[in-house]
């Protein structure tokens, strides 16, 4: 997805989708990249500094969304209390939630605005055989 006015105003109206639905006050920064980010993950927050950055490279809107989304429930989580667990067992509840509530948000958000999908559409089908 091409980082354009565009592009990130609608990525604007998302985060201001996902404030609403999540109950989260006050700032946070959100970070797009526009290049490789070098890190093994998609998304991060760091919550001391209420600060949220997103791969955007070679991905779709949606992906993005999504990416975000995750984080944003981080943030709802460290706000409400969560310390978060330095093992990957005792984190997996956290990640567990975040995963199912970005679902939630990018499908309830894409449903009154379609155009989020619209790097996702192809102008064929294919068949792929198993």
């Amino acid at each position: 997805m091409e980082l354009s006015k565009e592009n990130v105003e609608k990525i604007r109206e998302f985060c201001k989708h996902c404030f609403r639905e999540l109950g989260l006050k006050g700032k946070v920064k959100i970070i797009l990249s526009r290049k490789p980010t070098g890190m093994p993950t998609a998304g991060f927050f760091i919550p001391e500094e209420r600060v949220v950055g997103v791969a955007c490279h070679n991905r779709a809107m949606a992906d993005i969304m999504r990416t975000i989304a995750h984080e944003l429930t981080h943030c709802k989580q460290h706000l409400d209390g969560t310390v978060f667990p330095e093992d990957d067992e005792g984190l997996q509840p956290y990640e567990d939630e975040a995963n199912q509530m970005s679902g939630k948000l990018v499908r309830f958000h894409g449903r009154k605005n379609r155009d989020i999908y619209n790097d996702l559409l192809s102008e064929g089908l294919h068949k792929i055989l198993f």
